[in-house]
């Protein structure tokens, strides 16, 4: 019995070794520096927009290595996939809705109203008034609020501080509340309000994946880029993944038909503190090469 006992414990080590083994297998990266290399000069090099034909013939090149970038991002050990969300978040979303909420003439207000649920009553519909009550039962994305949720928008603004131009004549889909329109420590915190906290982180972290992928796509390779080329670089890469449009994007994303050299340089350079930020967490938690 004691003998039985025995080797029953010893595969119970063994199966928590091979578990932690595999593990670390999983969190190694699944490409080298070559093919980091080879994705910027043969992919996105040559990548062309001047017509669709062009940008089509880059498309599926782009996706799928941004796309494998990913699955190893998605392996990675949890420290490092929270270090470089942070990193895309904070530099990128939240800094551009921080700007907005902060600018007293624009209507987007942040994650929250300032106002208490006792003021916000008799300046919202009744619609819209329990539907922020019970925001944290939307859904892990988290919840949206738009103009239409608001019966008197002059006495709202005037609340939140703000002196928004043409008000009245806004439409009513324009977006003024996000769930996610606040920092990552912030973000990570309100989790918990939901039903589920962890469907919610998860939906978090996978709304960051994009731009990791397209920092590392760049950032892994032999050599390091300069700010211009990482620049070009990720707007090239933007043109195929920043949207929802897919290959109907030539039609509906006048960005992704503009050449680079019309872009404005606050559109070439909107991204270089997302990029720069990862580059920056990687020091403090280096990926290493697979040989």
């Amino acid at each position: 019995m004691e003998e039985v006992v025995h080797i029953v414990a010893t595969l119970g080590r063994l199966a928590v070794t091979l578990a932690g083994l595999t593990t670390m297998v999983l969190a190694q990266p699944s490409m080298t520096a070559r093919d980091y290399d080879d994705f910027y000069t043969t992919v996105i090099l040559r990548a062309k927009n001047g017509s669709k034909a062009e940008w089509l013939a880059s498309y599926d090149p782009v996706v799928n290595f941004v796309e494998r970038v990913r699955k190893d991002v998605e392996a990675l050990p949890e420290p490092t996939r929270l270090a470089l969300a942070r990193a895309v978040h904070d530099n990128g979303y939240w800094k551009r809705q921080e700007g907005r909420v902060r600018d007293p003439g624009d209507p987007f207000l942040g994650a929250t109203f300032k106002a208490d649920d006792a003021a916000l009553e008799g300046l919202l519909t009744r619609a819209g008034y329990d539907a922020y009550r019970s925001r944290y039962t939307q859904g892990a994305s988290g919840y949206r609020v738009a103009l239409e949720a608001v019966a008197d928008r002059g006495a709202l603004y005037k609340l939140e501080g703000k002196d928004v131009p043409g008000l009245s004549e806004l439409p009513s889909d324009t977006p003024i509340i996000n769930a996610n329109a606040r920092g990552w420590d912030d973000l990570l915190a309100d989790a918990e309000r939901y039903g589920n906290p962890r469907e919610r982180a998860d939906a978090i972290m996978k709304n960051q994946l994009n731009g990791i992928a397209s920092a590392l796509a760049l950032l892994r390779g032999s050599e390091p880029r300069s700010d211009a080329e990482m620049d070009y670089a990720t707007a090239v890469i933007w043109r195929y993944t920043g949207h929802y449009s897919n290959k109907d994007a030539w039609e509906r994303e006048p960005l992704v038909r503009t050449p680079y050299p019309q872009l404005s340089e606050a559109e070439k350079v909107k991204d270089r503190d997302v990029w720069k930020a990862v580059r920056e967490a990687l020091k403090a938690h280096p990926i290493p090469h697979v040989p």
